[in-house]
């Protein structure tokens, strides 16, 4: 018996001994922070022969950064895939590339038409990539946004996922991650969206979300769009404002509203076998502008206020959920995880993309205003 504990005591002090088997020292790799995907233009096309694809990266130099020169280093390369073209990379380079470090996954516009889960193939399978990582779709070329130049940032890739975080922790931007796109690709009754920017040489911009039906770029939301859509899914935060234009059918002119929470609920409800989507949106909110000299603490000014919130956020998301049912068909919302969940039998029977762009909603939303400001005005 004391041989057979020994034994086993042996067996597991080895497992000890091997150490880290993917140990990478830090002096022989290069971390990339960030790559763009684009097609090869067509006129380039018959320099490269079968090469398609071209990739963009961003590699920091940290030995130029006391030296006030270039901070990184951009390249490109080409390839007939995304790994090919990576290797045809590394084969200019002395050291390993390290994607442990990468923040942003930028495609073109171009390539997400035609889909990308086939080149998103090579990071999912790379066990570097973070599922945290930045997944967003270019307007122009990904490689723009690689060889942008923003003045607050020597680090262009550093720039844009700051930007990026705290546009997410404020709800000011939609905080969807590369793992959050596998996630919906799986989900037979979403689809996805991503961020979406654009960039000159000196600026970059986030723009609204892109819209897919499957893995295809089918369309996009521009940013007050996008705001409504974060609305409904109730992850509009704070940093988030409403404009109330003057009503000359109330006592209020021009405010702007802060929104400082959102919640919302879905139900789906089928009845007679005809399916209708409950959603239902509370807002709790704060004046934090005020253009009149209304006394805004009277009840009756308040429940106008609230009133108006309440009519505009309702328009405007019904307008976002029918132009995603008629000119892009595709479900972002999710509803149909809903109605998976509570009719199982009934999502059997039916052809989900189909039934979404005609399916109907019954939408309500109370908004309640906790704070209307300190500010009196006085006539002398």
């Amino acid at each position: 018996m004391r041989k057979i504990v020994k034994l086993l005591i042996i067996i597991m002090l080895i497992n000890l001994l091997t150490g880290c088997w993917d140990r990478r020292d830090i002096e022989e790799t290069v971390p990339v922070l960030g790559i763009g995907i684009d097609f090869i233009k067509e006129e380039e096309r018959e320099l490269t022969k079968s090469s398609r694809v071209k990739v963009t990266v961003q590699i920091p130099i940290p030995a130029n950064m006391e030296q006030g020169e270039d901070v990184v280093w951009v390249m490109s390369s080409v390839g007939e895939s995304i790994a090919g073209a990576i290797d045809n990379l590394q084969n200019k380079l002395n050291q390993e590339l390290f994607f442990g470090h990468l923040q942003l996954i930028i495609f073109s516009q171009d390539v997400a038409k035609e889909g990308i889960n086939k080149f998103l193939n090579y990071f999912r399978n790379l066990p570097q990539i973070r599922r945290l990582s930045w997944l967003l779709i270019s307007e122009n070329n990904a490689e723009d946004i690689i060889k942008s130049e923003p003045k607050l940032e020597s680090i262009q890739a550093l720039y844009l996922s700051h930007m990026l975080n705290n546009g997410a922790k404020t709800g000011r931007i939609p905080d969807l991650r590369l793992g959050d796109f596998f996630i919906r690709l799986s989900n037979p009754g979403q689809e996805s969206t991503v961020v979406m920017i654009k960039a000159n040489k000196e600026i970059i911009d986030y723009i609204g979300l892109a819209v897919f039906d499957g893995d295809e770029f089918v369309g996009s939301l521009d940013q007050p769009e996008t705001l409504y859509y974060q609305r409904l899914m109730g992850t509009s935060g704070s940093g988030s404002n409403l404009v109330l234009s003057s009503d000359p059918t109330t006592e209020i002119d021009p405010l702007t509203i802060q929104i400082q929470e959102v919640s919302s609920k879905i139900r789906p409800i089928v009845k007679n076998k005809e399916l209708k989507m409950n959603i239902n949106i509370k807002v709790e909110a704060k004046v934090i502008e005020q253009l009149n000299q209304s006394n805004l603490g009277r009840e009756k000014i308040v429940h106008q206020i609230e009133k108006r919130i309440e009519n505009k956020i309702k328009s405007e998301v019904d307008k976002v959920i029918r132009k995603t049912q008629k000119k892009f068909q595709s479900d972002v919302w999710g509803f149909g995880e809903y109605v998976r969940a509570y009719y199982p039998s009934y999502w059997q029977k039916i052809s989900w993309k189909q039934k979404y762009s005609n399916i109907k909603f019954n939408l309500e939303v109370k908004a309640y205003i906790r704070q209307v400001g300190m500010i009196k005005f006085e006539g002398k």
